[in-house]
């Protein structure tokens, strides 16, 4: 069976779809034939991305508040029951608020930690218990960052505790990979972590880094791919990238 007639046979689940870089997942997943359902609460510009598919898959929109466990659990449970065995899970879904830890509310510190580790710690359970019932060949994508490994110095530190989320992702996937050793899981776990890229997601500081180098959604999109078309046999546990500074020479 060549590769484009396995893409045939996934299904992938892919959190915060409706816009930046889940979106561009959601198209490339598509666009190699693969059954998407992304979750977003902005349904209806899920739908719209079907528009942009070139290739034979579709795009499914479920809403799905992922602040809320009953909703993440329904879910999932919607798309065991109305899709074939999910076999790719993409935790792409997070949130970024800009300030001091000095000068931030307990709600927006709540808020970060909720949405970007609990939330993808929620649809990590949910997912592997999926694959393994259904005794997927399975691989998880989660959207980590490069501030979940290191913290640039920067002229105004308005990080917050969000490279705190992203290190408690690092630590997560690690845990989780040898859960799934342990198990006896098919299962594949990537950890893909961008530096800046130009989405809605940096206007929080877009003067601070307006003439910084950025990446596009649409090449953390292709490091997915990337990871998703190896073979069986290996696992790219970590990718890091950036864009580098051109320089006329």
């Amino acid at each position: 069976m060549s590769s484009a007639e396995k893409n045939l046979q996934k299904v992938a689940l892919v959190t915060g779809a409706s816009a930046g870089i889940g979106a561009q997942i959601a198209l490339q997943l598509a666009n190699n034939g693969i059954t998407v359902i992304g979750m977003a609460r902005r349904t209806e510009l899920i739908e719209n991305l079907n528009k942009e598919v070139t290739g034979l898959g579709k795009i499914h929109a479920r809403h799905c508040d992922l602040s809320s466990e009953e909703s993440i659990t329904a879910a999932f449970q919607y798309v065991n029951e109305t899709f074939p065995p999910l076999t790719i899970l993409v935790c792409n879904a997070g949130m970024l608020k800009a300030n001091f830890i000095s000068e931030s509310t307990g709600k927006d510190i709540k808020d970060l930690f909720d949405l970007n580790v609990v939330a993808t710690s929620i649809c990590l359970r949910e997912g592997l218990k999926l694959m393994r019932t259904n005794k997927s060949q399975g691989h998880i994508i989660v959207m980590n960052s490069i501030l979940g490994h290191r913290i640039p110095e920067v002229p105004v530190p308005l990080f917050s505790v969000y490279p705190a989320t992203k290190h408690a992702l690092t630590a997560l996937c690690q845990t989780v990979r040898q859960e799934i050793h342990f198990l006896k899981l098919n299962i594949k776990l990537t950890s893909i972590s961008p530096g800046m890229v130009d989405t809605d997601f940096l206007s929080v500081y877009s003067r601070a880094v307006a003439e910084l180098p950025k990446l596009q959604a649409s090449d953390v999109a292709k490091a997915v791919m990337y990871a998703l078309e190896t073979p069986d046999y290996v696992q790219v546990e970590e990718i890091i990238l950036q864009a580098m500074r051109r320089f006329d020479i």
